[in-house]
């Protein structure tokens, strides 16, 4: 069996649900807490030198002050041991052939399927170190909300696009490699949800995602329509769609992590416009 395999319960769960094979499986990034207790040992020994040095540990004073300084680092480092044991190291994210789900936090388990999950994509490069931070919110009429993935930007995603609603809103665990979990799902979701939505357009229906909309004529642009006959470039800049349309760019006023599967969005007018994404 492999290590991460769905417990019976959560295979009992996904059989219900109608979610096919179990593919993999993923579990939150494990809590550093090397770095910080290293610190307190080095700062630790650095306090009982001086005191040592300064010869204040032949008088009551001194041994107080270090009975204290000891409490003070032994209640840092329970506490370390206390937030790395509370970091969600039990909850789980369970792929699917035809869904997934999230175990935690806590008891809360929450099933999704990739043809009908909205999910909102937030993701953060840093230019001078490399570095991709994923967070992900996932929605349906069946669960409440729920981010995973780094929290950096996680309420505010929230905030947008759940209109201010956070009754029910759940921010769930940092799962490690989010550089494969997230493009899986964007994949996964882009794969079950593409064909239909070429299919409605096709078929003369507006489909729309969040601000914008797309039709078998023309992409629809905060209002604006532009035949997708004049369409010249599709692009996101500095957080932004951008669309070029008679030498000029009608841009999105929302992020696009405000738009509702903006992959697959970008999927579908890649497919009506003939044109790259740049």
């Amino acid at each position: 069996m492999h290590p991460h395999a769905p417990s019976p319960e959560f295979q009992g769960v996904a059989a219900q649900a109608g979610l096919g094979h179990w593919q993999t499986a993923y579990r939150p990034r494990p809590t550093r807490i090397a770095v910080p207790l290293t610190v307190a040992g080095i700062i630790y020994i650095a306090v009982v030198a001086c005191l040592a040095g300064s010869n204040l540990l032949a008088n009551g004073f001194g041994l107080i002050m270090l009975a204290i300084f000891t409490v003070f680092i032994g209640l840092g480092v329970l506490n370390l041991a206390h937030m790395k044991r509370k970091s969600g190291a039990g909850d789980e994210l369970h792929f699917f052939e035809h869904g997934l789900i999230i175990k935690g936090p806590r008891t809360l388990v929450s099933v999704f399927h990739w043809d009908d999950a909205l999910v909102y994509q937030r993701l953060f490069h840093y230019p001078q170190t490399g570095l991709t931070t994923y967070n992900y919110l996932l929605t349906d009429d069946a669960n409440a909300p729920i981010a995973i993935g780094d929290p950096k930007g996680a309420a505010g995603s929230a905030l947008v696009n759940l209109d201010g609603d956070l009754a029910d809103f759940t921010l769930g665990a940092a799962f490690d490699r989010p550089d494969q979990w997230g493009p899986a799902i964007q994949a996964a979701i882009t794969n079950a949800q593409l064909p239909n939505v070429l299919a409605r357009i096709a078929s003369g229906e507006k489909v729309r995602f969040g601000r914008l909309a797309l039709t078998r004529h023309a992409l629809v642009v905060e209002g604006t329509t532009i035949p997708w006959t004049d369409l010249q470039q599709i692009t996101v800049k500095d957080g932004t769609a951008a669309f070029k349309s008679g030498g000029r760019f009608f841009r999105t006023r929302e992020q696009v992590y405000a738009i509702p599967n903006f992959f697959v969005f970008k999927e579908a007018v890649q497919a009506r416009s003939g044109l790259t994404w740049t």
